[in-house]
């Protein structure tokens, strides 16, 4: 048997090795580099994911009905008057272009208004409202400043959020800074809000990760709380962290008195729930009731534009006529 010297393997090895490197190095190199368009495509998608849910619809809205009917429309008859159908393009136009942004608009406008006029807390759910009135009378009833009231109802919501979330006792250490951040971002301008809240998610899932034993199926974006003493609830962590800030707001303004301490009884949250339960219930049969009467609008408005009739039609019953007669 014949033996090869070690080193004479390995120079072997290395310069195989070497060579296939080479080999993929250049067959990579030969690889079309999905850029430039695709790029844009990629960084305009993530825009429209980063405007929310309003932005993601009139993205929806213009690309799948908005222009394509339009551009319908404008083409209606084309085949019999070799012309663009201007009626039935306004017809169209008006009718989608209006439609979209009036329903996704007015529900905004409504509730912007009423967090003006009443409070943050118009924009909580009605579960919400129960749930974090659960959570308020939990504490201590008394009458304490401004800041003690924001320290134990916030660590409250954060103590029940996390333990209903990773569905055990969580530690000390992590309920105070959950609480911390949340307590920073209620006082945040407008300008750093956004950015405190991505870390505020950041640290909220972190925490679950570093507690949960199993989290294989866990959503990191929801948050699970208590209703009351039997039932759970969920909801997306960052609007639930607007929530908790936007309750404890509305409390502390409304039950403070002269020298700005806050009061806790049974009746100020009592009170409190079931004035905001109204409020809410109110504000959200306004949207459904404005944005019916705007949308009742539109087809008045598109058929005074198109001048009354149906310029979709118009073309082929025009012609329809014209064989008529020539078949006479």
């Amino acid at each position: 048997m014949k033996l090869s010297p070690i080193n004479g393997s390995l120079n072997t090895r290395c310069q195989a090795n070497n060579n296939k490197n080479n080999t993929n190095a250049k067959y990579n190199s030969n690889q079309p580099k999905f850029k430039g368009g695709i790029d844009t495509l990629t960084k305009f998608w993530q825009f429209v994911d980063k405007g929310g849910r309003a932005l993601q619809f009139t993205v929806e809205d213009m690309g799948g009905t908005n222009i394509p009917r339009s551009i319908k429309g404008a083409f209606a008859g084309y085949e019999y008057t070799h012309e663009i159908n201007i009626p039935a393009l306004l017809q169209e136009g008006i009718r989608e272009f209006l439609t979209g942004p009036t329903m996704c608009i007015a529900p905004v406008a409504i509730l912007a208004i009423a967090n003006r006029l009443t409070g943050k807390t118009a924009n909580t759910h009605m579960e919400n409202i129960i749930n974090l009135s659960y959570i308020m009378d939990s504490l201590p009833k008394e009458t304490i400043s401004k800041e003690a009231f924001e320290n134990k109802f916030y660590t409250n919501a954060v103590k029940d959020l996390l333990e209903h979330t990773i569905g055990k006792q969580t530690d000390a250490s992590s309920i105070e800074k959950l609480t911390q951040a949340i307590k920073e971002y209620s006082s945040a301008d407008k300008k750093s809000a956004a950015k405190m809240l991505d870390n505020i998610q950041t640290l909220f899932e972190q925490i679950v990760k570093s507690q949960k034993e199993n989290y294989k199926d866990s959503n990191f974006l929801v948050a699970k709380y208590s209703i009351d003493s039997t039932k759970e609830g969920a909801t997306k962590f960052k609007n639930y962290v607007d929530y908790i800030t936007s309750y404890a707001k509305d409390y502390s303004k409304k039950f403070s008195t002269s020298n700005n301490l806050v009061k806790i009884t049974n009746d100020t949250i009592n009170s409190f729930k079931k004035s905001w339960l109204g409020k809410r219930f109110v504000t959200a049969a306004s949207m459904f009731f404005i944005t019916g009467v705007l949308m009742s609008y539109i087809p008045k408005i598109y058929t005074w534009a198109s001048g009354g009739v149906n310029p979709n039609a118009s073309a082929i019953y025009d012609e329809a006529k014209k064989n008529d007669k020539e078949a006479k």
